[in-house]
């Protein structure tokens, strides 16, 4: 295609000779002499504008090779020249002489934007660089509406932090886009979408996006299918305020009754659609999910790593006060044990400014007038801790409590930050080279692995403050300090009972059980006026009963597992204390409970001890409690050694060597 006139020539050159001579660019080529080098780049510029105007209004296919659908073609945008996507980089190199550019296929991607120059310049130098140059994203440059949406949503959320949001948030509802075209091609953009009529499309297409299995009544992504709505609706606000000021007119009152139609649909019947099914979805796939903490060996171990790290690091610091690694292990190690003490989101704390912590002072006059009300350990506390507020989740002030050693720290960190920060980066947990924070969670997860905890998955910002909060359960908090403790860890006092406090499985297992065992026994009436906490069962004794009762034979036919044994037990309660008979040489130790019931304790002899320690090494060292198809098996092998030890007490002594009973 012809740059100047655009239309398509078969001779380029000579279509310019007879046509465009008079053009300063042509002009240029002319001069030049033929069959040079200079001469052919002069045209192949020309070129690439000319076909960059059809290719964009048309399709997208390359000037040299045939064009191959499955692979995408963006253009150069120094060039305009169409090259494939995956290799566009290589071309910048040589079209920018040497200067290479990070976002080249995103700069390639926006310029077949048609009416780019409408859209938020912030939208375009934040949000669009950092969107994942495919279909999905180029749809949702190219609709007006999708593209207001996300400046509408850049202006509520001014943190940046909030542009990598925006670009997930515009996506979302290009997937859907995409979808209701395959659905329905009578429809253009999402303007278009947002009809009555395609209501029933647009639930198809949200359950096709999000995967959704009507055999099963399942959702792959039940949460997208369930927040798609909000933004819908948002955007059908967005357009009603478009529609409003245009001029009055009979089609601007249709579109604008259409709008509102369409939000009333969304409030009324999404959530018989969509909403409730998804909702309920992530409810029954939060039942049985088991529920992790952090281990407190675990968390003193990550503790002395890092203060040893840190003091590492430092006398590196000393020696070269230039070293970046040191310099960075020395920042990563104090935020951990920031995050390690408060427990906070990892996302405020890696954002807190630098300003915010340099005005924070301390200010210890103004806590003279408390003296008589605090002790003398608060005391010290009021005198060496520092407490800085960050912003928090929906703008809330959430404190943050400095330790001595960390603000020691810290004071070294600001002493060496000119070394590796500049002026352009304003966090105090800046990454050294970049204008951008750390990023919290990976580094948590880095150091729990490096410290040689031995669940290191447990070991989260999202479970460290379910720890801090299920832990505060051992105390007697009232309701004020309750509330004091959930603005602290920034939520309210609802969100601390409901998501952070000891999880179902753990309260009904563990506590609610025992007020079953005892109904089932018939022996609630001994515990008239006690709490749940008072009440003990001597579950291990009876255990160790069951394993010498002669019923024991006729239950190891059975395949039992370990989840009903504690059922199994209580049912034979009552057997073994008509059938209790055991010689008197077997006899060692007898002990009596408060029911006056006999204990028998029949010793490990050294030799049994070995033979089960040597075949169940890997288990203690993994710390994972035998099968009883494994115990049997030792048994097989030393009959006449373990004759007098069922599998379940084989079980029990791995389990307390482990544990180091």
């Amino acid at each position: 295609m012809c740059y100047f006139c655009e239309n398509d020539v078969q001779n380029f050159a000579r279509h310019l000779r007879r046509n465009h001579s008079y053009e300063p660019e042509v002009l240029e080529i002319f001069t030049q002499k033929v069959k040079t080098k200079e001469r052919r780049e002069l045209l192949a510029i020309l070129k690439k504008k000319g076909n960059f105007i059809k290719n964009s209004q048309e399709c997208v296919r390359p000037v040299k090779q045939a064009l191959r659908s499955d692979q995408p073609y963006l253009p150069c945008s120094n060039c305009l020249g169409f090259y494939r996507s995956k290799f566009l980089y290589r071309h910048r190199k040589i079209c920018l002489k040497g200067e290479s550019s990070r976002n080249s296929q995103a700069e390639g991607q926006n310029m077949l934007i048609k009416n780019y120059h409408k859209i938020d310049p912030r939208l375009k130098t934040e949000v669009f660089p950092s969107m994942r140059p495919d279909k999905i994203s180029l749809e949702a440059k190219s609709d007006f509406l999708i593209c207001a949406f996300g400046a509408r949503y850049l202006k509520i959320h001014r943190e940046k932090h909030f542009v990598n949001v925006t670009s997930r948030k515009m996506r979302e509802l290009s997937r859907v886009l995409l979808e209701v075209k395959k659905i329905e091609p009578s429809v253009i953009n999402l303007f278009g979408a947002l009809r009555p009529k395609f209501y029933d499309k647009l639930v198809e297409a949200t359950q096709s996006v999000s995967r959704y299995d009507s055999n099963k009544d399942t959702f792959v992504s039940p949460s997208y299918a369930r927040n798609i709505c909000t933004s819908l609706k948002q955007c059908c606000d967005i357009a009603i305020h478009m529609i409003v000021k245009i001029e009055p007119s009979v089609e601007a009152a249709d579109m604008e009754a259409n709008m509102k139609t369409m939000i009333n649909l969304l409030q009324s019947h999404w959530r018989f659609d969509i909403s409730n099914r998804a909702g309920n979805d992530i409810n029954l796939k939060k039942f049985n999910k088991v529920t992790i903490l952090p281990l407190a060996h675990d968390l003193k171990l990550l503790k002395d790593y890092l203060i040893s790290t840190a003091d590492e690091s430092l006398r590196s610091l000393k020696i070269d006060n230039r070293n970046v690694a040191a310099y960075n292990t020395l920042l990563e190690t104090v935020y951990c044990r920031t995050i390690l003490l408060n427990r906070k989101r990892p996302g405020e704390l890696q954002r807190m400014l630098l300003h915010t912590y340099e005005l924070a002072q301390k200010n210890n006059e103004s806590y003279e007038e408390f003296d008589e009300v605090v002790s003398e350990t608060e005391k010290l506390l009021l005198k060496y801790m520092k407490r800085v507020v960050i912003r928090g989740k929906r703008g809330r002030g959430v404190p943050v409590i400095l330790s001595t050693d960390v603000q020691r720290h810290i004071s070294e960190l600001l002493k060496l930050r000119p070394n590796f920060l500049g002026v352009e980066n304003p966090f105090l947990f800046g990454k050294p080279g970049c204008s951008t924070p750390i990023y919290g969670y990976k580094v948590v997860a880095k150091y729990a692995v490096a410290c040689g905890a031995k669940n290191p998955k447990s070991i989260t910002c999202t479970r460290l403050r379910k720890h801090l909060a299920t832990m505060s359960q051992l105390f007697s908090l009232s309701d004020n300090e309750y509330e004091n403790l959930s603005n602290f860890m920034g939520h309210t006092p609802g969100i601390h009972k409901k998501c952070y406090r000891l999880p179902d499985d753990v309260y009904q297992t563990a506590k609610l059980s025992k007020l079953l065992i005892l109904m089932e026994r018939g022996e609630a009436r001994e515990h008239k006026g006690k709490t749940l906490d008072e009440i003990q069962l001597d579950l291990e004794e009876n255990l160790l009963k069951n394993e010498n009762s002669d019923g024991n034979c006729e239950d190891d036919k059975e395949k039992n597992s370990d989840e009903n044994i504690v059922e199994k037990m209580c049912v034979q309660i009552n057997k073994n204390k008509e059938n209790e008979k055991i010689k008197e040489n077997e006899r060692i130790n007898v002990k009596r409970n408060s029911k006056g019931t006999k204990r028998v304790l029949i010793p490990w002899t050294n030799e049994q001890k070995e033979v089960v320690k040597a075949f169940f090494g890997n288990n203690i060292k993994k710390r994972k409690p035998p099968k009883r198809k494994e115990c049997q098996e030792l048994k097989e092998l030393y009959p006449d050694l373990l004759n007098n030890k069922d599998w379940l007490k084989i079980k029990v002594f791995i389990q307390n060597l482990y544990s180091k009973k």
